[in-house]
């Protein structure tokens, strides 16, 4: 059975392996503190045994006053369901203070526009990152409100994304936030919160003009610290089957523009004199996106550790990149399949059930 000591064991192993200090030290600590611990659980249980006790005891009453005849059902259900809902009331309050509940008004609109905001969101173009250096890269969904933020906080984020945040981005890396397309950065100007314009943000995809073959990912991260990302596209070795044989050249009339942008599609026009290499900004995900040139399922590859490059050929085309997982898919299918045979069922048993209701008439 769990003791009292079992506890206090589990306790200092945690508080030691926080770093909290010596076994010694933790125990100390632990025995000055536990009593009161202790004495504060029994006032709880108290407290909730006696608030139990007199809502049994009620409840009681109210069922004994009906068998009585004294008072009607309907009189009786509203009592016990006047004391269901004061319990519930009196224990949700616990969790929910006044102070966590906010007018409707405040919670759809949960930010004020400041002068930053103002700048960035007069810009034509809605399709740009904007880095904002007063909060914490990892931890600002405030941005993510206005703009297209280029941290923010997520329970799931890619490692890749978060390495490229320590090891590039944090560092202040200018090429990694211009192949990122940062537009626009949030600074703190003399104790007033700006939007400065980055000039050299390459939009949201560019060709380049020739490629940085790279051993492995360690190295793919750590050439970032010196390149010219609208010249030059770092590559892991492991894609090198795909560009075997493919010679693009520089082409100064070539474009490449966004047409549409969505959560799971994107789409783009290409028009180049010669075959070239296009680099997206965007991450590379290969476990749901697909890439397609006019309509025809396309291989693309990762390049400069989180971004996309796809082959593109001369002449005009259409560009698409679309999310479609199978994972999604095969469960729509196999939910659609058991959901049909529920129904089946349902139906069957319906049926079966007439018959017997018309044999016996």
């Amino acid at each position: 059975s769990f003791t009292k000591e079992d506890e206090m064991d589990q306790l200092v192993q945690r508080y030691m392996a926080s770093g909290a200090g010596t076994k010694a030290q933790v125990m100390q600590y632990l025995n000055q503190v536990f009593p009161g611990v202790e004495e504060a659980r029994v006032n709880l249980f108290r407290a909730d045994a006696l608030r139990s006790f007199i809502f049994i005891l009620l409840s009681a009453l109210a069922i004994f006053i009906h068998a009585k005849k004294w008072i009607k059902g309907p009189i009786l259900v509203a009592l016990i369901g006047a004391l269901v809902f004061f319990d519930l009331w009196q224990v949700d309050k616990r969790y929910l203070k006044q102070e966590d509940f906010v007018s409707k008004k405040k919670m759809d609109v949960p930010f004020g526009l400041t002068r930053a905001d103002q700048q960035i969101l007069s810009d034509p173009d809605p399709n740009f990152r904007v880095f904002n250096t007063t909060a914490r890269l990892d931890q600002d969904s405030r941005t993510s409100y206005f703009h297209k933020n280029l941290g923010g906080y997520h329970g799931a984020k890619m490692k890749r994304f978060q390495e490229l945040i320590d090891f590039q981005i944090g560092k202040g890396n200018r090429a990694v936030l211009n192949m990122l397309n940062t537009k626009y950065f949030i600074i703190n100007n003399q104790n007033n919160i700006v939007a400065q314009r980055n000039p050299e943000a390459l939009g949201n995809a560019w060709f380049i003009d020739e490629v940085n073959w790279v051993a492995n990912a360690d190295s793919e991260i750590t050439a970032l610290s010196n390149f010219e990302p609208n010249e030059t596209a770092i590559i892991d070795e492991r894609y090198k089957n795909y560009l075997k044989g493919y010679n693009f050249t520089k082409d100064s009339t070539a474009t490449i523009t966004l047409l549409s942008y969505e959560l799971d599609y994107l789409s783009y026009s290409s028009s180049a004199k010669s075959d070239q290499l296009a680099i997206f900004s965007e991450i590379y995900y290969p476990a749901g996106w697909n890439a397609y040139i006019d309509g025809e399922l396309v291989e693309h590859i990762g390049v400069n550790y989180v971004l996309r490059a796809l082959k593109v050929p001369e002449g005009e085309h259409q560009i698409e990149f679309k999310f479609e997982p199978k994972s999604y898919y095969l469960g729509e299918k196999i939910s659609m399949a058991f959901s049909s045979l529920l129904i089946l069922a349902a139906l069957g048993l319906l049926f079966i059930e007439i018959k017997k209701v018309r044999a016996k008439n």
